[in-house]
């Protein structure tokens, strides 16, 4: 509990909490939460970009170790942008590949739809195929 109160009095508006799965397979993939201020989350989780309760935050703490937070470092103005952007997007769906937590932390805080970790995947997904390709024929080309 002590933990959870030091990371919220910690964070400023726009600000991302960065998690890990704290075990099991899924403890590579990394987790966004956006701070939207006066004590409001929101994310996309559970099927869709929503505001997370408290209740809910603190659950996903139990799940999932926050690793850093990511500053926003835009000005007044840039802040309420990056919250109106938020807020556009509530009730979209949540895609793995198209549009995951990390798509939308990115598009909250700098206007941009993208996943490292979807990129990451397919560069490592097309090596690995490319190896096989490789192997399966002795070389050649």
């Amino acid at each position: 509990m002590t933990n959870y109160l030091m990371l919220i009095n910690d964070l400023h508006p726009v600000d991302v909490i960065v998690a890990k799965m704290r075990s099991g397979l899924e403890r590579f993939l990394i987790h966004y939460i956006v701070y939207l201020g006066s004590g409001v989350f929101i994310g996309n989780m559970k099927g869709c970009v929503k505001q997370v309760s408290n209740f809910e935050l603190m659950e996903l703490l139990k799940k999932y170790k926050p690793i850093n937070i990511r500053r926003f470092t835009g000005s007044h103005f840039e802040i309420q942008k990056a919250i109106i952007r938020a807020k556009q997007k509530l009730g979209y769906k949540y895609s793995f590949l198209g549009f995951n937590c990390e798509h939308f932390a990115n598009w909250v805080q700098f206007g941009k739809e993208s996943s490292n970790q979807v990129t990451n995947g397919f560069l490592i997904a097309s090596g690995l195929v490319r190896l096989k390709l490789i192997s399966s024929n002795n070389g050649k080309r």
